[in-house]
């Protein structure tokens, strides 16, 4: 026997010196396919891609982050939705426009139907000071005071209808009053006074509470502008207040069909407006909505964002606001975030806790909040790229300042502006983050794994079929 042949580690039995069973064949048979399977498996498992999750600290270098939301507010008008964003660091910025669309919703659509709403430039409303002689004069003024008896008659009684709802606490009411009054006068003295009426209501009134209620009225003064003796079609009135602008808005608005049956030299022509200058907007009995859609640059320490009503030329009837609103979507990224390339690591729905919710407000000034705890989510793909974005879950409450007992029962006092219901997002950024990393097996593992199923299935059946085949033959030599 050479040398390499004393190495042989795996020696042959000749043919004729081993025995051959039928069941040892059937036993064969089964371990091959056993080994057929495994095998497959591991080669499967092999090319498979596995991800593990892991926890660490968030060691980001970025400073500020940003909230992408489409959120629609079901009863606060657009007119008077802000967006305002604060944090812990002193930051504070009221009614943020930029990056930030509105759309019109029908409050009986809810979030299914929009209108796009241009927001007015910033124009700052003129308001009139009534001299004291002018007040002495209109002092007595016979104009109509209107509420829930008789409203629905005057305004199917007259073609042009402009209506101020106010509050006596209201200063902004206050101020419109005398000119109001006056404008009723001067329009008397013109020639198409029998086809125009102006009223004011008092929405503190006991008896006006359900007009008020009704025609939505958010806040103080409100001025509508009702047409074609109809009371369910309507538009807001949203330029200056003095008398000046309003008999100019009524000789526009007034129906040329009666200008024509008034002499038409007594009316001048309708003037050619700008496409930046907005008197009035359309308006439906049903109420209005506001889809608020965008994105908010944030720095990355604890704050909140909220949405509630603003103006500065209005007071709130906070008691009727209502801020009930539906979340289809609020997002947190990074700076330089792409969401679109986001869809093949996470979903939407993952990402988003709050995706195609709902929250109803059930209590008067009420301010709903969200708390939102944010934690950094980095993905390690097999490639070597990192997609890094944030995840969060969110709890709910509907919060009633204990300070508002003071005013219950008092159906006509002034609450402070800071009560406006309001919904508001709270949010605090988590200081570890969750680490995915994309892995798949080693081909040295894959191999060692082979070997293993391989070898030990054919020993561990090659025992068995050992036992099978001693023991029959023991049986047959005591036979």
């Amino acid at each position: 026997m050479g040398f390499l042949e004393s190495l042989h580690l795996y020696r042959k039995v000749p043919a004729d010196l081993t025995d051959a069973t039928r069941l040892g064949g059937i036993i064969s048979m089964a371990c091959a396919a056993l080994m057929g399977y495994l095998f497959v498996s591991n080669i499967s498992d092999y090319l498979s891609v596995r991800s593990t999750t892991d926890v660490a600290l968030d060691d980001t270098a970025e400073v500020h982050m940003r909230i992408y939301f489409n959120i629609t507010m079901e009863r606060l008008p657009c007119q008077f939705a802000s967006v305002d964003v604060s944090d812990v660091m002193g930051t504070s910025v009221t009614n943020v426009t930029q990056h930030i669309i509105k759309f019109k919703v029908a409050a009986d659509k809810g979030h299914r139907d929009v209108t796009y709403f241009a927001e007015r430039a910033d124009k700052e409303i003129v308001h009139e000071d009534v001299e004291g002689h002018e007040l002495e004069i209109i002092e007595h003024s016979q104009l109509p005071q209107l509420h829930d008896a008789i409203f629905e008659q005057f305004i199917k009684s007259h073609d042009l209808v402009l209506v101020a709802f106010g509050a006596p606490w209201c200063p902004w009411s206050q101020r419109l009053d005398p000119v109001w009054r006056k404008t009723w006068e001067v329009l008397r003295q013109k020639p198409y006074a029998q086809w125009v009426r102006m009223g004011k209501v008092d929405c503190t009134a006991d008896n006006s509470h359900a007009t008020c209620q009704k025609h939505h009225i958010h806040a103080f003064p409100t001025i509508r502008i009702y047409r074609h003796r109809q009371s369910h079609s309507h538009e807001n009135y949203l330029g200056d207040r003095t008398s000046e602008a309003f008999t100019e808005f009524v000789e526009e608005a007034l129906p040329r069909h009666l200008q024509g049956v008034v002499a038409p030299h007594a009316l001048p022509e309708p003037k050619a407006k700008t496409t930046n200058q907005i008197d009035a907007e359309s308006h439906s009995l049903d109420g209005e909505g506001c889809q608020l859609t965008g994105s908010l640059q944030i720095s990355r320490v604890p704050g909140n964002f909220r949405i509630s009503a603003q103006s500065d030329s209005h007071s709130f009837n906070t008691r009727v606001m209502n801020v009930s609103h539906h979340v289809d979507k609020l997002l947190f990224g990074y700076t330089n975030e792409r969401p679109g390339k986001l869809h093949h690591v996470l979903k939407l729905e993952e990402r988003s806790s709050l995706y195609q919710m709902s929250f109803m407000m059930h209590q008067e000034l009420a301010t709903l909040k969200h708390y939102l705890k944010v934690v950094p989510f980095h993905h390690h793909s097999l490639n070597g790229e990192v997609t890094q974005t944030y995840l969060y879950k969110a709890n709910y409450n509907e919060y009633r300042p204990r300070k508002l007992e003071w005013f219950e029962g008092k159906a006509d006092a002034h609450v402070d502006t800071q009560l406006v219901p309001n919904a508001v997002f709270y949010y605090d950024i988590s200081p570890v983050k969750v680490v995915v990393q994309e892995e798949t097996q080693a081909f040295a593992s894959f191999i060692t794994k082979i070997c293993a199923v391989i070898g030990g299935i054919y020993t561990v059946v090659g025992l068995f079929d050992n036992v099978i085949y001693h023991s029959s033959q023991g049986m047959k030599k005591l036979a």
